[in-house]
């Protein structure tokens, strides 16, 4: 009977622990630990330059990112431009091998992830933006104590964040692949190398792993928040007319 007590003290503990703690006051302890819920609500764009490795090589570029969901991406490889961006309507890329040497409207499969991008982070006004928010427990990520939230967008698309539960920044966030190979698989994107940046705490490493193996990484360095990036930087270039030949006897 004592053992019978004994488990009933710790599952109650554990149940309390538990409900000391809500999905809206962990969300507000991450604000005020990484900054500010008013800094996150006032920041319009990034930069950054990054370092990409994946499959035994290594890319490095330069991400853009500007509020409500304008985003691009340009990645040199082996001394070829790749591009993938979105303006807010267009989702285009320009990958040689693929496009040819002029940028195309990238493929609806593809374009979907993109065009779902949104700047600000989905825990900012989330109610409003038809978001709910769900803590699931404790769960250890590799080793790390962390509080399981479950967000729900709008349109019914779920993603998980887990966040460490001694300074509230998520490590981890768990999301379905819907489409391409792995299509059905779990994306795990870790987060790690916090660093601050104009009173922000970002996370300067992501990791990127499928089934367990490790798909991407991706370092960023000289990060820059709340430049003015001008909307054409977003914009698929239109190509340009050629002008016709004259068909004149030049001699």
């Amino acid at each position: 009977m004592w053992k019978k007590l004994s488990f009933l003290f710790v599952t109650l503990l554990s149940i309390s622990a538990l409900h000391g703690q809500t999905a809206d006051e962990i969300i507000k302890s991450y604000f005020e630990n990484t900054g500010g819920y008013e800094k996150w609500k006032a920041m319009t764009s990034q930069q950054a330059t990054v370092t990409t490795s994946m499959q035994g090589m290594e890319f490095s570029g330069t991400v853009y990112s500007k509020a409500p969901n304008k985003m691009k991406i340009e990645v040199d490889v082996m001394g070829t431009k790749m591009i993938q961006a979105y303006d807010g309507e267009t989702a285009w890329w320009l990958f040689p091998m693929q496009t040819g040497p002029d940028p195309q409207p990238m493929p609806a499969e593809m374009a979907e992830s993109m065009t779902e991008q949104e700047f600000e982070l989905p825990f900012v006004d989330y109610a409003k933006k038809g978001n709910t928010v769900e803590l699931m427990g404790k769960e250890e990520v590799e080793g790390t104590e962390t509080f399981k939230m479950k967000v729900t967008k709008k349109n019914g698309k779920v993603q998980y964040y887990f966040f460490d539960t001694e300074y509230f920044v998520p490590i981890m966030i768990q999301a379905p692949i819907e489409n391409g190979p792995a299509k059905g698989q779990n994306a795990e994107t870790y987060l790690s190398d916090y660093q601050e940046v104009d009173g922000l705490m970002l996370p300067f490493f992501t990791e990127v792993k499928v089934g367990g193996q490790t798909a991407q990484k991706i370092t960023m360095k000289d990060v820059k928040i709340n430049q003015e990036l001008d909307d054409k930087l977003f914009a698929m270039p239109k190509k340009e007319a050629t002008a016709p030949a004259s068909g004149k006897d030049k001699n």
